[in-house]
């Protein structure tokens, strides 16, 4: 993952506290170059003590900043400040900025340098894999704060474990990027930082558009979709080619149209040279030409969700890891089960084995019509740049047409390269639960 901007409360608050902010002009936040032109932090004050020889100080990969409300070059602008800002109060660090870091962080083969079939591996867990430490910059509100929100910058080690933090004030009375700005600039080192919990929310898409395969959600706090989203159906027929050959796949997209021009792009997407940037480039063409562009101020998120016909309203199973081999990251998760117990909708979480992207295959896996309460155990091979091949049933059923289905469509998956650049074994159990 990248470095997410979370809003967490502490532990024992009972509330957030929320406000509404206009957004800063896009054009007055845009930067060309932001590398070259992001500002200086002023020279570090004189430190009582001599920090470590530079050979002895741990590496630190600033990485992404993550916030569904920036575009992609306000998030470059901020995160070269940040490195910045980070030398300047962290002298006891070697800071990596963004032009060291992110030729190591592509999602690429280290083997053989091949793109990877799936591009959403935690960059944290590269920067890590490099002997880096990396950077995790948090919002913190809630009730029972003097000072009100502030902004976290944790420097952390694998598994998430934190070894300083940086604090700094987060101002809601300016618009969001110079807000970030402000706390870089005044960041201090906090002792103690404490334990932290957070907040969910489940929404629902009552007021969203469905246009054939096509779901689009103008969204709303929460989750929830704004009645406006049938003004986007002017151009939902268009987003159907952005979709090819995919079976279930929902992606949200930053849109502004009242800021001296029409402005698109994907979430928090940073290399738009791969297939990702192809689906940016397709949506927001369709996008920034519908009349709903227009209709409301300020910056906005558009969820788009895909879904192949032939998959309308067919059970996914669910998908566990058995084994894989030790080339393929392998790690344990949190997995949360639909159920419908006397006509109502029951959640169950259970712990499972996962590796990167799996349940990528359940949408596919739909398709074959296996009996509610199969369990059937199946592998795969997955190749070096993380394509699967060769899925075989090994046990569960006896049926040939049944097999033959699961085997072709666990080949619709898309995984992370493996670490070896040789292929990896994954073998799987995949459960049809009764609906």
């Amino acid at each position: 993952m990248k470095t997410p901007i979370r809003t967490l409360l502490p532990l024992g608050s009972a509330l957030l506290s929320a406000s509404c902010v206009a957004q800063s002009p896009l054009q007055a936040t845009i930067v060309s170059d932001p590398q070259l032109v992001a500002p200086q932090p002023p020279p570090p004050a004189q430190a009582a003590a001599q920090p470590p020889a530079e050979a002895d100080r741990p590496e630190v990969a600033v990485l992404p900043i993550e916030d569904d409300k920036l575009f992609r070059a306000e998030r470059a602008a901020l995160r070269a400040e940040l490195a910045a800002h980070l030398a300047r109060v962290a002298p006891d660090y070697t800071i990596l900025g963004p032009a060291m870091v992110d030729p190591k962080l592509r999602p690429v083969s280290r083997q053989t340098g091949h793109r990877c079939a799936y591009e959403g591996e935690p960059l944290s867990r590269r920067a890590y894999d490099e002997g880096w430490l990396t950077t995790d910059v948090m919002r913190i509100s809630g009730v029972g704060r003097e000072r009100g929100e502030v902004l976290w910058v944790n420097i952390t080690s694998r598994g998430g474990n934190i070894g300083v933090t940086f604090e700094g004030p987060w101002n809601p009375q300016l618009g969001v990027v110079d807000r970030y700005r402000a706390a870089f600039a005044s960041l201090v080192r906090k002792e103690h930082a404490g334990v932290l919990g957070g907040l969910m929310a489940r929404g629902d898409e009552r007021n969203a558009l469905r246009e054939g395969p096509i779901t689009i959600c103008e969204d709303k706090p929460f989750g929830q979709c704004d009645p406006g989203s049938v003004d986007w159906k002017d151009r939902a027929g268009n987003l159907v080619a952005c979709f090819s050959n995919d079976d279930d796949v929902t992606r949200d997209f930053l849109v502004q149209g009242d800021a001296g021009g029409r402005y698109c792009e994907l979430e928090n997407l940073d290399l738009r040279d791969g297939r990702e940037g192809a689906r940016e480039a397709c949506v927001c063409q369709a996008l920034v030409g519908s009349a709903a562009m227009s209709k409301r101020p300020g910056r906005r998120t558009i969820r788009v969700q895909y879904e192949a016909p032939d998959l309308v309203g067919k059970q996914r199973p669910e998908i566990r890891v058995i084994e894989a081999t030790t080339n393929i990251h392998v790690e344990d998760d949190w997995h949360s089960m639909e159920q419908v117990v006397d006509g109502k909708k029951r959640y169950t979480a259970v712990h499972r084995l996962v590796i990167d992207n799996v349940d990528s295959i359940a949408a596919p896996l739909a398709r074959c019509a296996a009996p509610a309460g199969s369990l059937i155990v199946a592998d795969f091979d997955i190749r070096e740049d993380g394509v699967p091949v060769s899925g075989k049933v090994v046990a569960g059923t006896a049926d040939r047409a049944l097999a033959a289905c699961i085997e072709k469509n666990l080949g619709r998956g898309t995984f992370t390269c493996t670490d070896d650049g040789s292929s990896a074994r994954v073998r799987v159990a995949l459960e049809w639960r009764a609906p």
